[in-house]
Parts: structure tokens; C-alpha cells; sequence
């Protein structure tokens, strides 16, 4: 959510990381989800879309990235939106990397909400450090981004009403890389403030309620042919 000290009210419970499970015990299936701005450490509010996909695939597990989650307020130690954002997308790259590491054969999943969205943004199609590569890269088979401020008009993946562009909006013309556009939905509606140009704080809470079935398509849809 956007770069300032406005807190947006987190609506889903919260749960916290848990660690990678040992090489003889890996799921077939690991969801990443990334919280937004001012949520406390946890999975913030892709926790329902991360809950949706283990229901759908008993024995998935899951973690939660473990990153700043600020937007400038004092409570962050001074941390800014961009180097908060910054960080995260550095702490999705390693724990993709680590996970793949441990168990190559794992099919990853991530969920990024509002920051959370921007971070994994990041990490799969550029614009802020570093990026997934090789075998971490191609381990993860399906990505969803909501209330992404990164979002602009035109992009391939994108999903909702917005026609403009986020707070911090991808260049016009901008194309994804190194990542496949094919396993990435972004969802992103025209009353949103962050993601949009709207002026309703409170439909950025609300796309697991609207668009949480259809994103759970796409990611079964990427999983089953994986």
C-alpha cells in the first residue's frame, strides 16, 4: 500500500513463519505468502488465498516471508516504503532459493498482497535487486499478485477493472523478465487507492473475497499440469 504513514486495517487472522521442513520430508507443493504495508509479522491478508490452495492440496505447506512490511510510520525504526520493499524483495529471492535448494523437486506457489504483491513482483520480473533465477526460478509454477502497486494498464497478467496505474506503476511499455508471464495473475480494481487511482481504502482489503476462487483456478490450473 502506498509510501506514507496511512495504515490500512488488516482483516485476516494472522499466522506466523514456519521454518523449512528437512529434505526427507518435502511437500509437493510450498506456498510463499507475502503480508502488506503495517501487517504484523505473518502471512497478512493473502492468508486466505494461502489457506484456500493447502485446502485444495492436503500435505502443501507453507511460510511466510519474513520481511519489514513498512511504509515510512515511526514504529518501523525509520525504515522507508522503498527500502522496506527493497528488502522484501531480497528475502522472497533467498527463501525461494533456499526451499528449492532443500528440495528441488518442490512445486512453489507464491501469494504477494499490496507490498506483499510488489515484493514478489520484484522478485519474479525485475526492478528492485535481485531476481529469481535458474532452478529456483523455474521451481515456482504459479504467482499471484493483489492490490500490487506496481500495477499499470496493459500488462499481460493483469486481472480487474483498473485502467491506470499504481502508486509506484510499472513504465508504460514495461515487460516482465526473467519470469514467464504465463504462471502470473495480478488483480487489481478501480477503487483502489494503491493499486489504482480510486479512492476506497477498504476494496484493497477485499480481493480474496472477490477474486480468491478464480486466482485458486489459475494456481490449480498451473499446479495439475505442472
Amino acid at each position: 500500500m502506498k509510501a506514507s504513514t496511512i495504515a490500512v486495517p488488516v482483516l485476516a487472522s494472522l499466522a506466523s513463519a514456519s521454518p523449512v521442513e528437512p529434505r526427507q520430508s518435502c511437500a509437493d507443493i510450498h506456498i510463499f505468502g507475502a503480508r502488506e504495508t503495517t501487517a504484523p509479522a505473518g502471512y497478512g491478508t493473502s492468508e486466505g488465498l494461502v489457506n484456500m490452495v493447502k485446502q485444495a492440496y492436503p500435505g502443501a505447506t507453507s511460510e511466510a516471508i519474513d520481511y519489514p512490511a513498512c511504509g515510512g510510520q515511526s514504529q518501523c525504526g525509520g525504515i522507508s516504503y522503498d527500502q522496506s520493499a527493497s528488502q522484501g524483495t531480497t528475502a522472497v529471492v533467498s527463501a525461494v532459493t533456499a526451499l528449492n535448494q532443500q528440495c528441488p523437486d518442490t512445486k512453489i506457489v507464491l501469494i504477494g498482497y499490496s507490498q506483499g504483491g510488489q515484493i514478489v513482483d520484484n522478485a519474479l520480473c525485475g526492478g528492485s535487486g535481485s531476481t529469481l533465477t535458474g532452478a529456483a526460478l523455474d521451481a515456482v509454477k504459479a504467482a499471484v499478485f493483489m492490490g500490487d502497486p506496481h500495477n499499470n494498464v496493459g500488462l499481460p497478467y493483469n486481472v480487474g477493472t483498473c485502467q491506470a496505474g499504481g502508486f509506484a506503476a510499472r513504465p508504460s511499455g514495461f515487460q516482465c523478465s526473467p519470469a514467464s508471464t504465463s504462471i502470473i495473475k495480478s488483480y487489481c480494481d478501480s477503487q483502489d487507492p494503491y493499486c489504482c487511482n480510486g479512492n476506497d481504502a477498504n476494496h484493497h482489503q477485499q480481493y480474496v473475497s472477490i477474486y480468491g476462487s478464480q486466482a485458486l483456478a489459475f494456481i490449480k490450473g498451473l499446479l495439475d499440469a505442472a
